[in-house]
């Protein structure tokens, strides 16, 4: 039978965790780019136009994608395990967290404990067993970056995943392949994955700790919330920036202004005009404007969070 120390979290992210912590996406002011929900229908009936090939369609659009804050609130793990990026071609990512369980059982902010996801609502201090796993050819700049001071660095060629199923049997820790209803076995009676899964029921139920999936819960749903409205004011501005940027019409501007407000209710006529300003303005300069325009939200991002660290600081 499993035990508490006989649990590990593990958490894949293509953020680094400076001096031990990681961060909520909020706290971390981490940011991602999104199809304009302003511009992103004439977008992409352009870009259809052009590209018939699904993949050069989506690989195009992406480079459209306009700036906006990841507002989350939460810090995702799985347990014992991870999905496999093939499974669900899920994004390939960098550097693994492995961390015991048996630290963060009681802190405030876990709010559910599941074998595929495990989450809280705060940044979480990694103990002085976490293991912290990067690409054996970003050491030397990732060590000139934040420094590895107290922190358990091990390298890796080749799978993610395969290094941190390396790891965790070196250090006596069972390892699953994790799915979205838990482990892929975690069903099959008799089997490790099944006892692991049980376990982590039942230490979730005698000890008072929800089990809820966090895409039905509250937390999900105000951030979902808030993410949209926030990034619908980014789109807003990025839809400014390219009316002032001397490439379209009077005319044009004045018919996109005096429908902005109502454009819900007449969708398919602004849908028309935003078509028309791809056409004054050129899909290649759209990408450039949409370029410059990241890149200046990318530089006050940086600004608010130095400006914040400094202030912690002071």
């Amino acid at each position: 039978m499993y035990n508490i120390n006989d649990c590990v979290l593990i958490r894949k992210t293509g953020t680094f965790p400076k001096d031990n912590i990681v961060e909520t996406p909020i706290h971390g002011f981490a940011y991602e780019f999104g199809t304009s929900t302003i511009i992103g229908d004439a977008l992409k009936d352009k870009l259809r136009e052009q590209y018939s090939d699904n993949n050069k369609f989506r690989e195009k659009l992406d480079k459209y994608g306009v700036y906006f804050e990841t507002y989350r609130r939460t810090i995702h793990f799985t347990i014992n395990g991870v999905v496999a990026d093939s499974l669900y071609g899920q994004f390939t990512y960098p550097y693994a967290i492995i961390e015991p369980l048996k630290h963060h059982v009681n802190d405030s902010s876990l709010k559910s404990l599941r074998v595929e996801d495990t989450y809280f609502t705060d940044d979480m201090k990694l103990s002085n067993e976490s293991i912290i796993l990067i690409p054996e050819d970003e050491a030397v700049l990732l060590e000139e970056k934040y420094g590895f001071n107290g922190m358990n660095i091990r390298t890796y060629k080749g799978s993610l995943e395969d290094a941190i199923k390396n790891v965790l049997t070196e250090l006596g820790y069972d390892f699953f392949e994790v799915c979205d209803h838990g482990y892929r076995k975690g069903l099959d009676s008799g089997t490790k994955d099944s006892e692991m899964f049980e376990f982590i029921h039942e230490y979730s139920k005698n000890n008072g700790i929800s089990q809820e999936r966090h895409f039905y819960s509250e937390i999900n749903y105000e951030d979902r919330e808030k993410r949209q409205e926030e990034a619908e004011k980014i789109d807003e501005l990025h839809l400014k920036y390219i009316l002032d940027s001397g490439l379209v019409s009077e005319e044009l501007i004045q018919k996109i202004n005096e429908l902005f407000e109502i454009r819900r209710y007449y969708k398919s006529k602004f849908n028309e005009l935003m078509r028309q300003l791809i056409d004054e303005v050129g899909l290649d300069n759209l990408l450039v404007l949409t370029e410059q325009f990241n890149k200046m939200m990318v530089d006050l991002n940086t600004i608010k969070k130095n400006n914040k660290k400094g202030y912690e600081n002071s």
